[in-house]
């Protein structure tokens, strides 16, 4: 990986953790925030369970969007500023090195060691020799005394400074002065290939993140939670976010250092890199490698054991920023280190592409944080493929796999989910970490993947730019990174706290829209709501539609371009008739579901909804299993390039799967025993396209299923072969009485398997189906169809949510319905006290004032109802009054835009309104009293109704 992308990388990092870290320290002071208080308002409990506080925020969306409204730069303006004022610091450092390094006192000019003018000609011939476009400035450290040099300063103005052990080698011997021109064309090297301003630069960022970020972050959530946990104080808070909130403090603080410690491996691993880099162009520019060999390390003390010294060194090596001599000429002998894929690097590339999303996520929107990290994510690992393999396939190396590197981009994926907490709530992990593990297998399948398509590609490079061939490439992993970092972000890591689509009550809204005996397939119901959702969601995305078809169009394409060019390719047309097998299996899961169907088709005209919604369903599950386990058979029985046979044998399986359903379904009605939607025997193309075009975005997935299975069941196969006893080669058989006719085993066997295994897939597909079919009709829908509400909280967060409440919705409702009411009541006590002066006079309201006041009430009674009341006990009685203001509000209003004098609408009005007024003690009464009750545990919020 270029040293180049690997300080984008670290850039990236340490800006991106800017925001966050400046953003946390802010969000400390909770009760300045006005979207804590709109949750607590909108019954937010800190102790609860991850995944009941998100669909607490699936049930009451409008409310807190009502409450708070969305304002993510307004929100994340400290860290937006935090991270502006650290990028100029580190402008004004990096301006400012320079300076300080070649100050007086410290540095001489060069004219002033070099009289005669010797030295200098000597410079500018190694200059011109490693054709530099500007010559830099070369100052001499008389302070030190070892034969080095050292480069440093900004764009168009470098500087290299010799210290004064350099120029006693140029004196020297002819191989100290072989010494002295390693040296300088080491140093120029790093000028030659740039990286000396991109090195000052991180290091100036890293020293500004370090010194105004990471230092008060540590302080202030250490010192938080030092005070918290150990003296009760709680910096801008209470104890009500104690001791859930102390999960969340230590993951910070965990988080920060651990970030810290990457970045400063990340950084040292860059520099070391570099300087490899500049050891193998100074000997390209003619160094002589004697210089190298010659060189060697300081050796251990006298008083400290050789043990410790080796264990000593290997740590210290982790942090140096310059490589030992032995590396360096191991390096030098073969550079297939500087074109390796580093598990280091692919970790941090993980952990930072993950941070980075969540963290762009809260601030850009999930869109436009997908890109920002997908796209520098995807090039940094393709270019590495690369580069690994085109150095491998030049020299004749073993090729690597990109497994290595896949695991540790999928831990650095793993590691930063974890860090970021956003699914953990008060405990330390989420209630789910398995799903982790699909980011591990997708990191993995992405690496992979990528290594199989560079394969192809470089195998039909001929004589095309390495640079221009790589563009497809590029394009590709970077569609295929967007679509996996954008699931993830919008769907993917809201598994980690459970399935909250089911518990947010989307069984009971599809028993609601899709009516029928749902009761009677309550499995079904349940897997139905957890999968079917996510399947469709994917399949109707764009961007992840077009990251399927090139998971296995795109190797294809590579596999017919080097088919074109080598001749017919080897393993190709068996994973097309694999594919086309894999196919024929899905038509027969298929027919078996049409006909378990048939069984129970509903009559003519009769509600079909549930029915419709099931088929789809084992339809779906039909071409899923026979999709998935098509892949996984061709990639444990390919013997090569197992990855590619792979897809292209799913993705021809699913189309088969598909166009034969739409033939199927074209023709349903005649089908007999697998009649299903249809009822006479026509050829209807339009309703089989109409249930087609659902089914294709459910099953569109399956491909990406199929590479994740054929990955697994690759592995779980690799593995057994390991542990297996080795074979014992089979004796030389006596010489053959008589040659036997030629036969070709494998191709034969592996047909053979295809078609046996196909059948075990048959049986998968249909085989639920025979179970589904048993159920009985009296089963019962399960309790978790109706989802329980969320455990009740304690005390002292109950009277906390009411006083959110109050203050937010709660005081300003109450008042404006009761100074409304007590207009009506003005109003009503007019008219009586004119009735009774005037006996014998017929007494009218004031119609146009009535018409305000009532529409006053209709305002104030539907703003009140947006944000309910968090305890359930004084809902339903305020609920239900806000329903009478509600229904009398909007009579008064329709009656006296009618202009209808009808006495018993008139009265029936009046009475209405009337009820809602007397309610209203019954309503308001208790609320008033417990909100003065909660101001006793809760005494900063006494005197909240001073200055409003």
């Amino acid at each position: 990986m270029g040293t180049t992308l690997r300080f984008a990388v670290l850039v990236l990092v340490m800006v991106v953790a800017t925001i966050g870290m400046v953003n946390s320290m802010f969000a400390l002071s909770p009760w300045d925030d006005k979207e804590i208080l709109c949750k607590f308002a909108a019954g937010f409990d800190p102790n609860l369970r991850m995944a009941d506080s998100m669909r607490l925020d699936l049930r009451g969306l409008r409310e807190l969007k009502d409450c708070a409204p969305a304002g993510a730069v307004v929100k994340n303006l400290p860290g937006i500023v935090g991270a502006v004022l650290v990028l100029l610091s580190a402008a004004a450092l990096y301006a400012w090195l320079p300076r300080w390094k070649s100050r007086r006192g410290r540095v001489i000019p060069l004219d002033e060691a070099d009289a005669d003018g010797e030295l200098r000609a000597e410079l500018m011939r190694l200059v011109a020799t490693a054709r530099l476009r500007t010559v830099p400035a070369f100052v001499v450290d008389p302070a030190s005394f070892d034969a080095g040099a050292v480069v440093f300063g900004r764009a168009g103005r470098h500087t290299v400074c010799l210290h004064a052990g350099l120029l006693a080698a140029w004196r020297g011997s002819p191989d100290a002065r072989a010494g002295f021109h390693a040296v300088v064309l080491h140093e120029l090297a790093h000028l030659r290939n740039r990286d000396v301003d991109l090195a000052y630069a991180v290091t100036a960022l890293w020293r500004v993140f370090l010194t105004l970020v990471v230092v008060p972050f540590t302080v202030l959530y250490g010192g938080s939670f030092v005070a918290a946990q150990f003296f009760g104080a709680f910096y801008g808070g209470d104890a009500v976010f104690w001791p859930a909130g102390r999960a969340g403090v230590l993951r910070a603080l965990a988080s920060a250092l651990f970030m810290v410690l990457l970045v400063v491996l990340a950084r040292a691993d860059t520099l070391r890199h570099r300087e490899l880099y500049a050891d193998a162009d100074a000997v390209a520019l003619g160094a002589q490698r004697r210089v190298w060999d010659g060189a060697r390390d300081r050796g251990p003390l006298a008083a400290v054991p050789t043990f410790l010294h080796t264990a000593r060194s290997r740590v210290t090596a982790l942090w140096s920023t310059h490589p030992s001599w032995a590396v360096r000429r191991r390096s030098l002998a073969d550079p297939a280190a500087l074109f390796s894929l580093g598990t280091e690097q692919m970790f941090l590339i993980g952990w930072a592409a993950l941070v980075s999303a969540h963290t762009l996520s809260g601030l850009w929107g999930t869109t436009a944080a997908t890109w920002a990290t997908a796209l520098p994510t995807a090039v940094l690992v393709t270019i590495a493929v690369w580069r690994s393999l085109a150095y491998a396939e030049h020299h004749g190396l073993r090729r690597p796999d990109g497994l290595r590197p896949g695991l540790a981009l999928g831990l650095g994926l793993a590691c930063g989910e974890l860090m970021t907490g956003i699914t953990s709530g008060a405990g330390w992990l989420p209630e789910h970490p398995e799903i982790l593990l699909v980011l591990l297998a997708c990191a993995v399948l992405f690496t992979l993947w990528t290594v199989a398509c560079a394969r192809l590609r470089l195998r039909t490079l001929g004589g095309a730019s390495l640079r221009r061939a790589i563009w497809p490439s590029l394009l590709a992993s970077c569609l295929l990174a967007a679509a996996g970092v954008n699931w993830w972000l919008r769907f993917g890591f809201l598994y980690l706290a459970g399935d909250i689509l089911t518990g947010a009550g989307l069984q009971q809204q599809m028993i609601r829209s899709f009516p029928g005996p749902w009761s009677e397939h309550t499995t079904e119901l349940d897997w139905f709501t957890a999968t079917m959702p996510q399947a469709a969601m994917l399949g109707t995305s764009t961007l992840f539609a077009g990251a399927t078809m090139v998971l296995w169009v795109f190797p294809l394409a590579l596999w017919l371009r080097r088919a074109r060019v080598h001749g017919p390719a080897a393993g190709l047309r068996s994973a097309v008739t694999a594919g086309l097998l894999g196919g024929l299996v899905c038509l027969a899961g298929l027919v078996g579901v049409m006909a378990h169907m048939h069984t129970w088709q509903p009559p003519l005209g009769a509600s079909n909804g549930s029915f419709s919604m099931l088929y789809l369903w084992w339809a779906a599950t039909a071409i899923w299993a026979g999709v998935a386990l098509t892949g996984a058979v061709v990639a444990v029985t390919s013997r090569y390039r197992w990855l590619p046979r792979a897809l292209v044998a799913a993705g021809v399986a699913q189309s088969v799967a598909l166009v034969g359903k739409f033939a199927l379904g074209s023709v349903d009605g005649c089908l007999g025993p697998l009649r299903t939607l249809a009822h006479t025997c026509h050829w209807v193309p339009g309703p089989s396209w109409l249930i087609t075009q659902p089914l294709a975005g459910l099953v569109l997935p399956s491909v990406l299923g199929a590479a994740l299975v054929a990955v697994v069941a690759r592995g779980a196969a690799a593995a057994l072969r390991l542990r297996a006893p080795a074979r014992q080669p089979r004796p030389a058989p006596a010489a053959p009485s008589a040659p036997s006719a030629p036969v070709r085993p494998s191709r034969r066997r592996s047909l053979v398997t295809l078609g046996g295994l196909a059948l075990l897939i048959a049986v998968a597909a249909v085989g639920p189906v025979a179970v589904a079919g048993q159920q009985r009709a009296e089963a019962q829908v399960p309790s978790a169809m109706t989802p329980p509400p969320p455990p009740q909280a304690s005390e002292r967060i109950r009277t906390l949510q009411l006083l959110a409440w109050y203050t937010l919705s709660g005081r300003r409702d109450i008042r404006q319905l009761t100074a409304h009411y007590g207009d009506f009541r003005k109003q009503l006590d007019g008219m009586v006290q004119a009735a009774r002066s005037r006996p014998h006079e017929l007494v009218r309201f004031d119609s146009h004032r009535l018409r305000r006041t009532c529409a006053a009430l209709t305002t104030d009674a539907t703003i009140a109802r947006r944000l309910p009341i968090p305890d359930r006990d004084l809902q339903a009685p305020w609920s239900s009054w806000l329903r009478t203001t509600l229904d009398a509000s909007r009579n008064c209003v329709r009656l006296v835009d009618g202009n209808r004098n009808d006495p018993r609408e008139n009265d029936t009005m009046l009475k209405g309104l009337v009820q809602g007024y007397t309610r209203s003690a019954a309503a308001l009464g208790p609320v008033v009293r417990q909100v003065e009750a909660a101001t006793r545990l809760w005494p900063q919020w006494a005197h909240t109704d001073k200055g409003r």
